[in-house]
């Protein structure tokens, strides 16, 4: 009989682990955007269920260029996304110089 009860907690405790884990990995797929700042971030919208399980942990949109304001104050992006190409920058309102120096940067 107790072979039988840690049979049953082992496979709740292995279910339960898998389900947090589950959970943690996609917290921007999961969690309201009011609640989920990588919702907001303006290199995902419109693409957040493409985003990889555990994107949203740990990283942040861009480096900042701090003499500057608006757009301008993005220096280099903290990583690039395959959508985030010359026109996808044009439309978010970047020129085209500022656009395709992020790109360049963001590639080395």
């Amino acid at each position: 009989m107790k072979l039988n009860i840690k049979k049953k907690t082992l496979i709740i405790s292995l279910i339960a682990i898998t389900t947090m884990i589950f959970i943690a990995g996609n917290t921007h797929r999961i969690l309201p955007e009011a609640n989920d700042p990588c919702q907001t971030d303006m290199t995902h919208k419109g693409h957040i269920n493409e985003l990889p399980m555990y994107h949203c942990i740990g990283h942040t949109e861009y480096e900042v260029n701090p003499n500057e304001k608006g757009l301008l104050r993005v220096k280099k992006w903290d990583h690039i996304h395959n959508w985030m190409t010359l026109e996808w920058h044009l439309q978010q309102g970047f020129t085209k110089e500022h656009a395709l120096e992020l790109i360049s940067l963001s590639h080395q």
